[in-house]
């Protein structure tokens, strides 16, 4: 979503210590008073807003849209780290097929997807969506599964042979 407010216009990694700021409940006065001090602020102020100061207004806004949007992502971010971090775990505890590794990733990026779409007030879409890369992830998982199979197959009739050739 493009934001026309003066602090979206700043650059990206003020924006990210204004978002941790918020995060971390430091009084506004205090913010926009360290963003009209630094030199980076002041000059994006000055070539896009005529070196208007960010004032309390300008906050608010940024709480409301740029701030809310980074607060989803942040709790995405989270959620696809923890899946993941759950399929590592998973992962060492025995071997896997290859599409077992990758369902562990792509849920947490379906659950990303899906939970925007949801935000987004579409939730039949939402759904619809899901659906379809629930079936695709089954599918890669299915073939795995057969191939896993299978070389349990060969193995199994190999010992057979071993134990026939005695």
């Amino acid at each position: 979503m493009s934001r026309i407010v003066k602090i979206a216009r700043l650059p990206e990694q003020i924006r990210e210590q204004i978002n941790r700021r918020l995060q971390d409940g430091e009084k506004g006065r205090d913010i926009i008073a360290w963003l009209n001090a630094l030199k980076e602020a002041k000059a994006s102020l000055s070539k896009e807003f005529v070196g208007r100061a960010i004032n309390d207004s300008n906050l608010s806004a940024w709480r409301l849209g740029g701030y809310r949007d980074w607060e989803a992502q942040q709790a995405a971010l989270d959620e696809v780290r923890r899946v993941t971090s759950e399929g590592t775990e998973l992962a060492k505890a025995g071997e896997h097929a290859l599409a077992d590794k990758l369902a562990v990733s792509l849920c947490g990026r379906y659950a990303v997807a899906t939970r925007r779409l949801m935000e987004a007030g579409d939730g039949e879409k939402a759904w619809k969506l899901l659906r379809e890369l629930c079936h695709d992830l089954a599918v890669l998982c299915r073939g795995d599964h057969g191939a896993e199979w299978l070389r349990l197959e060969e193995e199994r009739l190999k010992l057979i042979r071993q134990k026939n050739a005695r």
